[in-house]
């Protein structure tokens, strides 16, 4: 097993067949058009392959094109799934029905686009809405993933020759490398860019399930909480494997809870017929309720005061469950701290109980193995304490981040938390950080 430094998701068996190969060359249907038998779609899934990257280059995207394949008999005529690809050829999308012999080619570009472009994300959406309205929506986010870390490179009209400006790649969410496919080194989407693209497109999804690393985080979430419903999420770095489309839509993009997503994300990882994907790499997963944030955000800004974080104090953090490995062998990327057993350390105990209580309403379905892998070695695991875990991750400030500033691509980590909304809704500010 070979875990890379830009790979998050890792390698699994590719299972490459006719199906997924017609999808890929970008083929059509000979005996459906794509064209809707009424105007009267329950919910239209969207999954946005954001694969101009590393992965791909390896074929995860033919992979789980396959697997797509395999479900297609489980969309039911009231419901729409609609897949949108970036790789190495320019930007397409397809319909996918039960009916179709092959998917069906119903939009596709001229040219290469940036897929990591709030612009172009933005107009895909509208696309959505203007020709597959429906009652509600979801949106499939399938790509690298970094958390709330900011972009480094935004400078979506940049030539590949401007791009590679650095040896170090980072490994954001929705990596598009451009003329340079495959090695990581192009732009990448900032979450807030990302909640106003959304918002500007028209549609509200009912759920955003984010098939990348590390991004069930209360920073993401509370970022994303105007412009969806729920959010299905790993706080983890997971295999490359990613989901298992095919019972997905057997059971869960079209399920009327959310959380069937997580649910069935974890079963999948935890059956041992399916370890040549997920082997022992484990995972945690859970489901948050957005409308439920602004709760633990009241709750911890009136909890900081009497925190351990003080007069910007760095607490001791030992025995918390960390999502991500503090090392150069990740560009020293924070630790992501599993929020409930953050809170339960940094939190005195007499004020503890209203922002647990929140935390736990906001996060409506979790589930984890008894461990994961962490890294950096290929062997290093972190257990799950399943009786204090709450399944999605916080930043803590600490004084190492600013130490350490200079080793890290994405410079003081501290410094670029005070730009979220999250540390200004939460009232991070008293602490001194």
């Amino acid at each position: 097993m070979f875990h890379s430094t830009l790979i998050f998701r890792l390698p699994g068996k590719l299972l490459l067949t006719l199906c997924a190969t017609i999808l890929l060359l970008g083929s059509c249907s000979s005996d459906d058009d794509g064209t809707l038998a009424d105007n009267s779609i329950q919910r239209t899934v969207l999954i946005y392959m954001a694969a101009q990257n590393s992965l791909g280059s390896q074929k995860f995207q033919v992979k789980d094109s396959t697997e797509i394949m395999k479900g297609k008999s489980y969309i039911s005529s009231n419901n729409c799934l609609l897949y949108f690809i970036d790789d190495d050829k320019n930007p397409r999308i397809y319909r996918i029905t039960s009916s179709s012999a092959s998917p069906i080619l119903v939009k596709s570009w001229d040219q290469d686009e940036n897929s990591t472009s709030p612009d172009f994300f933005r107009e895909v959406l509208t696309w959505m809405k203007e020709n597959y309205e429906a009652k509600e929506y979801g949106l499939v986010l399938w790509s690298h993933g970094n958390g709330w870390l900011p972009a480094t490179n935004t400078d979506y009209t940049a030539t590949a020759a401007q791009k590679k400006t650095s040896t170090i790649s980072p490994a954001s969410f929705g990596i598009d490398d451009g003329e340079d496919f495959g090695d990581d080194s192009g732009t990448e989407m900032d979450i807030d860019d990302m909640a106003t693209a959304i918002a500007e497109s028209g549609i509200h999804p009912k759920y955003i399930f984010f098939d990348a690393c590390l991004m069930q985080c209360l920073e993401v979430d509370y970022a994303l909480k105007d412009v969806t419903d729920y959010i299905v999420a790993s706080p983890i770095s997971t295999s490359a494997a990613g989901a298992n489309y095919t019972h997905q839509l057997q059971s869960g993009f079209f399920e009327d809870a959310p959380s069937a997503i997580a649910e069935m994300y974890a079963a999948d990882v935890s059956d041992r017929t399916q370890a040549s994907d997920y082997s022992d790499w484990g995972i945690v997963i859970s489901t948050v309720q957005t409308d439920k944030l602004q709760a633990v955000a009241d709750a911890l800004a009136d909890a900081l005061p009497y925190s351990s974080l003080i007069d910007k104090a760095s607490p001791d953090m030992s025995g918390v469950t960390n999502y991500l490995a503090y090392a150069s062998y990740f560009l020293y990327r924070p630790h992501f701290y599993d929020a409930a057993e953050a809170l339960r350390k940094v939190i005195p105990t007499d004020y503890q109980t209203a922002v647990l209580e929140a935390l736990d309403e906001a996060v409506v379905y979790k589930a984890a193995t008894t461990r994961f892998w962490i890294g950096p070695g290929n062997w290093t695991f972190q257990n799950v304490n399943t009786n204090t875990y709450s399944g999605i991750s916080m930043f803590i400030p600490q004084n190492i981040y600013t130490r350490n500033a200079s080793l890290s691509y994405y410079g003081d980590h501290n410094e670029s938390f005070k730009s979220t909304s999250w540390y200004t809704a939460a009232g991070w500010a008293q602490t001194g950080w």
